[in-house]
């Protein structure tokens, strides 16, 4: 007899929810025609919540292989959107941190971020948003703590 499978199980939905809210936000970079594609600007994102960190750690709290996001880091680079300077407490690490030329960028996809947003509560009231969004918030910190955080924000919430 085999095992039946939920698939409306947390994993499965959780998963679900990130793949189909990443291709609409990957619609919304898209259609907003920013110089930098829905990875990189995830990438950019993740740099503005954590701050200034080392490469390897902003791989690892973004869920990528050091060498995938050496090359989002090479393009945003040579975009003069972000900066790489060699850590002072290692010379072999860099860390990597936002140029001012990122601002704009940024608030683009700050409001590409608020559309997807409001595609995701569509039909909900704004406190079941408020709940929704308070509890996974929750989840994120438990998740975060679970494994050490990488990120300086996902300690703090």
């Amino acid at each position: 007899m085999r095992t039946k499978i939920n698939p409306d199980s947390f994993g499965f939905l959780i998963s679900d929810i990130g793949r189909l809210s990443r291709g609409v936000f990957e619609r919304e970079i898209e259609a907003a025609e920013l110089p930098v594609t829905a990875a990189e600007a995830r990438v950019l994102a993740h740099m503005a919540r954590c701050g200034a960190t080392r490469q390897h750690m902003l791989a690892e709290s973004l869920g990528m292989t050091p060498m995938s996001l050496t090359g989002f880091l090479d393009r945003l680079e040579a975009a003069e959107l972000i900066a790489r300077t060699a850590d002072p407490n290692d010379r072999r690490a860099k860390i990597a941190s936002l140029t001012p030329r990122a601002n704009d960028i940024l608030s683009q996809i700050a409001q590409a971020g608020a559309r997807v947003e409001t595609i995701i509560s569509e039909g909900l009231t704004p406190e079941q948003w408020q709940t929704f969004r308070a509890t996974a918030l929750t989840l994120r910190q438990n998740l975060s703590a679970s494994r050490g955080a990488t990120c300086k924000s996902e300690a703090a919430e």
